[in-house]
């Protein structure tokens, strides 16, 4: 990969470091941050955006009583270099793991059929809960624009985005969290048959988790992120999947194989940037972020 961008790359990187160069938002400092053109006033605004995310949670650490606002909260401070015993990531955090293996969630009960088809609790298992059964959430979309239709794979997505916060903020040791963990990397089908019974957007929720497991979890994952690489078109995308999506999740992982993955997405992504008719939503801003760092990568 060359150590320069030309062409339309270069144009579109200086488009999005001048739209993220004023921004005041947790975006606009990652991105400065990135790219090593931070404001002097950076640090005061670091500030007001983590006393900001505190104030909207609530008594019980969640944001609206939702898991995957929470989780989001959560990653947010922590990406703001908030340490995990911060006590807003404490109490973010710890809404998560209550809500671990509640009624709601991902693979609860068992019958002959779901057993066999390894779809119950007693394969499913440390998975969280985004509510009971009667509280539809599908419908889910995600910050970075992924939309998830389906009930069951709504819950597993929310589930796998909450246990990929939780991991971040270094509760990987716990029983629960490895249980999440070892279920992902067993779950039939999930890192074999691409386009099958998992959606592939599904596929790049349970990556999210697994990029940041562990290292004793490594040389499991090491071939996860592999068969995930392999099925990257040509054009630097995988059939079926939200590119922008498939880049922030393999961009997680801390590998050669997944790093060049990533940079082989940036043209694409550039070209999807171009056509946005505007980034100032908080999705267009979120993909904004993925596609500059799919720009670092292929700098590299």
């Amino acid at each position: 990969m060359p150590s320069t961008l030309t062409g339309e790359l270069a144009a579109v990187r200086e488009r999005l470091l001048e739209f993220f160069r004023q921004r005041k938002t947790r975006a606009g400092v990652l991105a400065r941050r990135l790219f090593q053109i931070q404001s002097p006033e950076d640090g005061e605004l670091v500030e007001h955006l983590i006393r900001e995310r505190r104030r909207q949670t609530r008594l019980d650490g969640s944001m609206d009583g939702s898991l995957v606002a929470t989780a989001w909260c959560a990653w947010e401070l922590l990406q703001l270099d908030c340490p995990p015993d911060h006590a807003g990531v404490v109490r973010t955090v710890g809404y998560l793991l209550r809500q671990q293996d509640q009624p709601g969630r991902y693979g609860e009960g068992c019958d002959p059929e779901r057993h066999e088809k390894a779809a119950c609790h007693h394969v499913a298992s440390g998975f969280f809960s985004p509510g009971t059964v009667e509280q539809k959430i599908a419908p889910l979309t995600f910050p970075n624009g992924v939309t998830v239709s389906d009930e069951t794979d709504a819950r597993f997505a929310a589930s796998c985005f909450a246990l990929r916060t939780v991991i971040k903020a270094q509760e990987d040791r716990r029983d629960s969290v490895r249980r999440h963990l070892n279920s992902l990397i067993e779950l039939p089908g999930l890192w074999s048959d691409w386009g099958g019974r998992w959606h592939p957007d599904l596929v790049f929720f349970a990556l999210g988790p697994l990029a940041l497991a562990p290292l004793d979890l490594r040389s499991k994952v090491a071939p996860l992120v592999s068969y995930v690489a392999s099925r990257q078109s040509p054009d630097g995308s995988w059939p079926g999947a939200s590119p922008f999506h498939a880049v922030e999740m393999l961009g997680l992982a801390p590998m050669p194989e997944a790093r060049d993955s990533v940079a082989r997405s940036a043209p694409l992504l550039c070209s999807l940037i171009q056509e946005s008719e505007s980034l100032e939503t908080p999705v267009g801003e979120e993909r904004a972020l993925i596609t500059l760092r799919a720009l670092k990568a292929a700098e590299s």
